[in-house]
């Protein structure tokens, strides 16, 4: 009955919404890519890829959790070589990022649309041994439906943020049933454990298996292509570089007027703007005009364009911020001062870099807080404090040492939640 609900209500806001969508999907080509996986069709193709072993299914919605699924994907590959993977995403982003990094899969696919009609069908033609869901994917149909085929479901990397809890109790009739197919949740954390038990988990199912984000493998950048990236981007050795990952509206404008402020002092600061999603980037570039603050694309670096002197970059290319993060002086991680509830504050970490970030950090909240009792960076709210803790790291290299060294011990001190993830994941499959 509440399933039946479920799907009436989905049934109607997606009648409800379809002149937006078509709109989106007629003038935006990255709203086109993967539209007929969504609906639950092309999936045959990628039955074929993977062969006539039922494959692992794994979803990772976005870059994030795609990234976070590398260490369990090459875990399984390692234990079970002979099983086939297919991993899905819910964003184009995130599906690019999948089919560039994630090397160990057979084939990537988009989520279908929790539709019994959509669903039904994507999961009779993949017909998956065990399906796996990064972090928390709550999609209703799809998770009974893969309960009545009696096809195990594991959570890994859970979490429950304090946005996503109050949601879920909003709704809880509807996923109460859903929560019941899955056989396994590997939690974060003991609160993350007791949030999603409160939501209606059996407790028996659930174990605080770690946060496999701090197993990731480090992006990797040697000597010479540090010093080909920085001769790109046209910067000196020791040049001061502010970089802003990750941002979202309204942190653009925060990190332009931090510059002004600074810019008096530090004349040669150089601000590197990443914002999260590239469909924002010409937003950026109005901004920036707007200002009439001079700028480059970092593309058009690449292709040969010198920067002459303009105090921003703003990157346009994907799955470079890592790396560009070991060039970076000051790091700041976005999603922060906006309730986005923060991005992964480790990659700069992995370089031994400080960071700094907002207050709205609730995505990355036992990590956030260990970074901040250990020494590791700064929580910022204004352009007071932001000024005075990047005045504090440029005028203090050692400090800036001392720390980044704190933040990489966190990550050492951290790792392993992958081995206690896959001992669960493989008694399953």
């Amino acid at each position: 009955m509440i399933n039946s609900l479920y799907t009436t209500l989905l049934t109607f806001g997606l009648v409800l919404s379809s002149p937006f969508f078509a709109l989106k999907i007629l003038t935006t080509s990255r709203y086109r890519r993967g539209l007929s996986q969504r609906l639950g069709f092309r999936y045959k193709p990628i039955s074929e890829k993977v062969g006539d072993e039922k494959p692992i299914w794994i979803h990772a919605a976005s870059v994030g959790e795609v990234l976070g699924s590398l260490p369990i994907i090459n875990g399984i590959k390692g234990a079970r070589p002979e099983l086939p993977i297919l991993l899905s995403t819910m964003t184009a982003t995130g599906n690019e990022v999948a089919e560039k990094r994630a090397s160990g899969v057979h084939a990537t696919t988009f989520f279908p649309l929790d539709h019994p009609w959509a669903v039904g069908r994507a999961i009779s033609l993949v017909n998956p041994r065990a399906f796996l869901m990064a972090e928390t994917e709550i999609w209703p149909n799809f998770l009974m439906e893969l309960g009545r085929r009696e096809i195990p479901v594991l959570l890994f990397n859970g979490r429950i943020s304090t946005r996503s809890l109050q949601w879920y109790k909003r709704f809880r009739f509807f996923i109460a049933s859903p929560l019941t197919a899955i056989s396994a949740f590997c939690m974060q954390s003991s609160l993350d454990a007791q949030r999603i038990i409160e939501i209606g988990a059996n407790p028996k199912r659930v174990t605080v298996t770690g946060n496999i984000k701090f197993d990731q493998p480090p992006p990797e950048i040697t000597r010479r292509e540090r010093e080909a990236l920085l001769q790109t981007l046209g910067l000196h050795a020791g040049q001061p570089v502010l970089i802003a990952g990750s941002t979202h509206r309204g942190e653009e404008e925060f990190m332009l007027k931090v510059l002004r402020l600074l810019s008096p002092e530090y004349p040669d600061l150089v601000l590197l703007l990443a914002p999260r999603h590239l469909e924002r980037v010409d937003e950026v570039g109005a901004l920036l005009k707007r200002e009439k603050i001079p700028w480059r694309l970092k593309s058009q670096l690449s292709a040969g364009e010198k920067r002459e002197g303009a105090p921003v970059i703003l990157l346009d290319t994907l799955g470079e911020l890592a790396k560009l993060y070991s060039i970076g002086t000051l790091i700041f991680v976005g999603g922060s001062l906006v309730k986005v509830g923060g991005h992964n504050i480790l990659e700069p970490l992995f370089f031994k870099k400080p960071v700094l970030f907002g207050p709205f950090m609730d995505n990355f909240r036992e990590i956030s807080h260990e970074v901040l009792s250990r020494g590791a960076g700064f929580q910022i709210s204004g352009e007071e404090e932001m000024v005075l803790h990047a005045k504090t790291f440029l005028e203090n290299p050692s400090l800036r040492s001392r720390m980044g060294e704190c933040g990489f011990e966190i990550i050492s001190d951290n790792r392993g939640a992958t081995k206690k993830t896959l001992e669960t994941i493989l008694r399953f499959v």
